[in-house]
């Protein structure tokens, strides 16, 4: 049975839910295999005929049989009918944009004087009747309570309004539903073309981690060449396998099962300890519980305020003694513990223009397979693109927008690496910025990249930076934290004894006729 035989009735879409929430439904099917089950109310079930056709798609065999069989084809699912569901929701909200003005000019009769509506009445009802001919709305009953002095009579008005709204309903309800019956037809056909072309691409010996990655890539709708052309740098890996080895290496995480070891270190913040209370110096913002003012206190204790107190303790915002006898003692202690390579990382991307051409396209293969791997096993990756300056984004949270911008979702967030690669700069690398970053995340012992690991990725024709930078590198391997280098080129560099371990690649950049 083909897809684009899934029924429809005469039902237009009726969305009761918020666009998120349809999203959510269908990564439920892709992740686990949960199908939308019907409502209790199956009256309002049916009236959303989204629901209606996200669970009838989702019983659908062949879906079944492909999505659940494989993640790429889950990927295509859930971007293909998502985009779907948003184009339907985005056409009803723009046919009811296009008909605002008019509920308006419904409401303005109200303040109508008894002289216009004895003038215009005829006339309105006409000029609607003939914007409404398809709509249901009943010209010849109405003009009839009208006729002699029906004008007069409020319910005679009362009445033309309801069948006024009713009629610009139905003109929603209708073109949402065309709207809805063209484009189910439309999906159909594409989410069946997609899904061949994944299995064709297995069939071909494409690995599905290669041909994720590429997906993950994509920017805007699919096409077949779009994906080659991301395919192709993702084989850039295989001329590669340093960038396979590096991606294992990165990350670790405490665990009993763990067959590594990792030196755990409880922050680089200061504890303090206080005397007597009597030598208070002022008040600070912390969260120190020993040093709470009463105010604080208060709070703490008082059933409707715990909330509040609460959040601004994780924020670190408690207003708290400030004392002349504090004492800075190093919080930062070390102990071993066993570890799985599955936790945090910090990528630094170099963006200048010595990386652009063929190393752009190594960085580019390489992040995605980092980028598959944090999203795949739910891992945390900051990615601090740098040159002159940096752009920090949150690896995962880009291809979580990358996935949402392919569905057609509104967002007004435009922090959104182009095509994959990078907006590169030009001109040199100053490490100074992306050092400070780097530390800052590695400091907060609140955030959860306080125990990464950190990657470069660069040609390392990189100036050394100030003395107390250079310092603080050292200082965080001593107490546990691991870099690693992934060098792009030739050429020599004095950067080696800061890192764990350098991996080089060679290129050789085309010519140009």
């Amino acid at each position: 049975m083909s897809l684009a035989t899934i029924p429809i009735d005469d039902l237009a879409p009726r969305p009761h839910l918020q666009p998120g929430e349809y999203l959510h439904l269908i990564k439920l099917f892709v992740d686990k295999g949960d199908v939308v089950e019907m409502k209790d109310d199956v009256a309002v079930f049916q009236q959303d005929e989204l629901l209606v056709y996200l669970a009838e798609i989702m019983r659908h065999p062949f879906i079944q049989a492909k999505v659940l069989s494989s993640r790429l084809a889950g990927q295509i699912f859930y971007e293909t009918v998502g985009r779907f569901v948003l184009e339907c929701l985005h056409a009803e909200q723009f046919a009811n944009q296009r008909v605002s003005g008019e509920r308006g000019q419904v409401e303005k009769t109200r303040e109508w004087s008894m002289q216009k509506r004895k003038d215009a009445w005829q006339s309105l009802i006409e000029r609607v009747g003939e914007q409404h001919e398809e709509d249901g709305f009943d010209i010849d009953f109405l003009k009839k309570r009208f006729h002699h002095d029906g004008w007069k009579d409020p319910g005679n008005w009362n009445l033309l309004r309801h069948e006024w709204k009713h009629a610009i309903d139905n003109r929603v309800l209708r073109q949402t539903t065309e709207h809805f019956s063209e484009k189910k037809s439309l999906v159909a056909k594409r989410l069946q073309q997609q899904l061949n072309h994944a299995q064709k691409l297995r069939n071909e010996g494409v690995s599905e981690e290669q041909a994720l990655q590429a997906w993950t890539m994509m920017e805007g709708q699919w096409t077949e060449t779009e994906f080659e052309k991301k395919l192709n740098i993702v084989k850039i890996q295989n001329q590669y396998p340093e960038i396979g080895e590096v991606v294992k290496r990165m990350g670790r995480m405490t665990d009993t099962d763990g067959k590594d070891r990792m030196l755990m270190q409880t922050g680089r913040s200061q504890r303090l300890s206080h005397s007597a209370g009597s030598d208070i110096e002022g008040v600070s913002i912390g969260r120190d519980l020993n040093a709470l003012m009463p105010l604080e206190l208060a709070q703490c204790t008082d059933d409707d305020m715990e909330k509040l107190f609460l959040h601004k303790y994780t924020a670190s915002k408690l207003q708290v003694f400030h004392y002349k006898s504090e004492m800075a003692n190093p919080a930062r202690s070390l102990r071993s513990e066993r570890a799985s390579r599955r936790g945090p990382m910090i990528v630094c991307v170099d963006s200048s223009a010595s990386m652009s051409g063929v190393p752009q396209k190594i960085e580019a293969s390489l992040l995605a397979r980092l980028e598959l791997v944090a999203e795949t096993l739910n891992r945390d990756c900051f990615l601090i693109d740098f040159s002159v300056g940096i752009h920090p984004i949150e690896l995962r949270a880009r291809q979580q927008k990358r996935s949402m911008q392919r569905m057609g979702m509104r967002m007004a967030d435009q922090m959104l690496f182009k095509a994959g690669t990078f907006p590169f700069i030009g001109g040199g690398t100053d490490a100074q910025k992306m050092l400070n970053l780097t530390f800052a995340l590695l400091d907060n012992k609140n955030d959860r990249y306080m125990n990464a690991d950190v990657l470069w990725i660069t040609d390392f024709l990189i100036p050394r930076t100030d003395k107390k930078l250079m310092e603080c590198f050292k200082e965080y391997q001593r107490t546990g934290t691991k870099f690693y280098g992934f060098k792009i080129g030739d050429g020599h560099s004095d950067w080696e004894q800061y890192f764990d371990k350098i991996y080089e690649v060679k290129y050789v950049q085309p010519r140009r006729y």
